[in-house]
């Protein structure tokens, strides 16, 4: 079986600093970025921007694709791959409230301490490549007012 998943970091600008929303599950906290699945007839981009704010109240809007994570696992004894499509989002507005179904807790965190943070490899992988783009461009080019 094949599943496909979409969502994102949202970076929201403070002062000269950036800071990326993740959110939380379960005890122990398990702390990732807000994803979940493409709906059909649905565009990535678009379920990744709707996950996003459904899970955190959030609304961001898609900056650039940072990469795609692929893995196996099993659930009820079949093997699934799955593929979630992840971006970098600007904040446009919200304040974080989860999605108390699936969210434990949404909150913003700065992006220089996202990587020890996050609790997946492969997601702390994005942040690095999000904290490259942040390094190569301007707050302008990424949609941010000066």
């Amino acid at each position: 079986m094949h599943e496909r998943s979409a969502g994102g970091l949202v970076l929201r600008r403070e002062r000269d600093a950036y800071a990326g929303l993740i959110i939380g599950r379960s005890t122990p906290r398990i702390w990732s970025l807000p994803k979940g699945h493409v709906e059909p007839n649905e565009t990535i981009e678009d379920a990744a921007t709707r996950e996003v704010l459904e899970e955190t109240g959030i609304e961001g809007t898609i900056v650039v694709k940072l990469s795609d994570i692929r893995y196996w696992f099993y659930a009820n004894r079949m093997k699934h791959s799955k593929i979630v499509h992840f971006f970098l989002m600007r904040y446009v507005r919200g304040a974080p409230t989860p999605l108390l179904s699936e969210v434990d807790e949404a909150k913003w965190v700065a992006l220089d301490e996202l990587a020890d943070v996050l609790t997946h490899v492969n997601e702390r992988r994005l942040i690095e490549i999000a904290q490259n783009i942040v390094k190569e461009k301007a707050p302008a080019q990424l949609g941010f007012r000066s």
